[in-house]
Parts: C-alpha cells; structure tokens; sequence
C-alpha cells in the first residue's frame, strides 16, 4: 500500500488556517457571469432592506437595531465559517486594515445607515447609496493603482448631478430633517466604499465568509460603546415578535448573505466593477420604499435616480 507523503497531510490539514498567496482580482472580466447575477441579487436585497429596516425603527430605538443586526450577523457568520473552515485564524500583520476596516463598513456604516433611515426616506437612502461606486472607483484608483475606464469620467457627471437631484428636491427638505438624513447616506455610501476597498488584498489571504464574520465581531465591538444605552432600553421594553423576526431576517439576508456575495464579487470581478452595481440600487429601493411603506417621491427624483442608473450603462457599455 502506499504511503501519504506527511508533508502533504499538514498541507491539508492547514489549508484554511493559513493565509494563503494574494490573488488579484480581476476588474477588467469581460461579460456577465453567474458573479454579476448574484451580485444583482445582492443589490435588491439591500434595496428592500432599507424599507424593513424602517418599520423596525418603529419599535426599537436606531443604534439599538444596529448593534443587534451585527451581533445576529456575526453569531451566524462565525458559526458557519467555523462549521466550513474549522479556523477563523487571521495573520497578525493583516489585523490593523481587518479593523479598519470593520470600523468603516460595520461601525461608521451602521450608524449612518440607521441615522439616515432616522432622519429621510427610505427610498432617498437607496438613491443617494448609489453614489458609493464613485468612491470605491476613487479610492481603488489612489490606493491600488486600479486602472479607470474613459466611461468612469464621462459617467461621474451623471451620476453627480443625479445623487444631486435627489438630496435637494426631497419634499420638505430642512436642515435638521431631510437634509441632515440625505447627508448622513452619502457618509454611509463612503464608509460603505472604503470597506470594500480596505478589504480586497485580504481577499487573496482569506475566504470572504472569514472576512465578513471577523468584521462584524470587530466591527460589532466597536459599535458597543456608542449603542450601549439604547441596547438596554431596548431589552428592558421589548418590541413585538414581528419587529424581531424583521430584525432578524434583515441581519441574515442583508448582513450575512450579501456580504458573501458582494466579496466574492470584489475578489472575482475587482472593486470598480463590484462597486457599479450599487447604481442600480436607486431603482430597486424606490420600488420597494413605495410598495412596502407608501412612500412619495417628487420628479426630480424620480430623474436623479435615472441619471444614475444611467451612469451605470454608460459605464459598462462604453470602453
């Protein structure tokens, strides 16, 4: 009978608790594959997720909600990452940006999400959310020398001029109402942006479900401190079981799932190409804040989040 070489048994047994060579993304892909219709999925799932997460807001107090939707996600991510890779080992030279990274897109994005949500409609939070590609473009192209299409440059006014449109013709708009809610999305869109930047060379050392459930633990811990108080009230003066079972499927699907699916993007497709996709959330959230909360948009609107979508086709159709 032959023998297993030993070395090639500790090569199995360490394959997923040792980082492993970076591979880069590849942001110049041609065509759609399975990769772009699950990211697609990705994008309207978070787009229903702003209405949910608005009735929810109804019961339970804003960062209370958020540090309950991280800490179901994380308890799920680690479970199964853990049931998948048997390790959640992270080099100690990769952990500065992992944190960084949690605080961006976990801790500053959920304060922002749930203040904007707070503060403006819902379906202004998914049109102004649609600017974050132009970020994440930016910061790939300063960070990481990630080249710029021709139709990023001739898309960017577009979508500029439509995230524009969409913030200052809102109904009623006032300085500490609409305004202060559209503000606090494009901040949202931006930490949004610099966490999935911030995360693409980990992607070559890391499976994204790792990545994901490690940033919402960090993430998570960071945010303690600031939703502390709410935390308390709101366990002290439960909501109803239908707030909770809101709660816990916008953590699953919208923290969890989307998660996955969008890193999986990111380290297949590139950021500039992953992150293109959240210009056809304006669509799909006004479409759901409508069905789901009887939510009314004026015109203007209406025409912002056209321009950009637009961007997006100008963006992938033009080379």
């Amino acid at each position: 009978m032959a023998r297993t070489n030993p070395q090639f048994q500790a090569t199995l047994k360490d394959e997923t608790s040792q980082p492993q060579p970076p591979i880069p993304a590849n942001p110049t892909a041609p065509g759609f594959s399975m990769v772009d219709l699950l990211l697609l999925g990705c994008i309207i799932i978070w787009a229903i997720n702003s209405p949910i997460v608005k009735i929810v807001l109804r019961e339970i107090a804003p960062l209370a909600v958020s540090q309950f939707r991280v800490v179901i996600a994380a308890l799920i991510s680690l479970g199964v990452v853990w049931n998948r890779e048997r390790s959640v080992y992270i080099n100690r030279k990769h952990l500065p940006q992992l944190c960084l990274a949690a605080f961006m897109g976990i801790t500053v994005n959920q304060i922002t999400f749930i203040y904007a949500l707070n503060n403006t409609s819902a379906s202004a939070v998914s049109l102004i959310y649609a600017v974050s590609p132009i970020f994440a473009t930016l910061l790939a192209a300063l960070i990481y020398r990630e080249k710029i299409k021709r139709s990023y440059f001739i898309g960017l006014p577009l979508a500029l001029v439509g995230v524009a449109l969409v913030v200052l013709t809102a109904p009623n708009v006032s300085l500490d109402g609409n305004l202060l809610g559209n503000l606090l999305a494009i901040g949202m869109a931006f930490s949004w942006a610099a966490y999935t930047v911030l995360l693409r060379p980990l992607l070559g050392f890391y499976s994204p479900l790792r990545l994901s459930a490690l940033c919402f633990t960090i993430g998570g811990l960071f945010l303690l401190p600031f939703s502390f108080i709410q935390v308390t009230e709101a366990v002290t003066a439960p909501a109803s079981l239908y707030a909770w079972a809101l709660l816990f499927a916008s953590s699953f699907f919208a923290m969890v799932v989307t998660n996955i699916l969008w890193y999986n993007g990111v380290k297949k497709l590139g950021v500039s190409r992953t992150a293109y996709y959240s210009y056809l959330q304006p669509f799909f959230g006004v479409l759901a804040a409508a069905l789901m909360l009887g939510e009314i948009f004026v015109l203007p609107q209406i025409i912002g989040g056209l321009l950009v979508i637009g961007s997006l086709l100008l963006y992938r159709l033009v080379r």
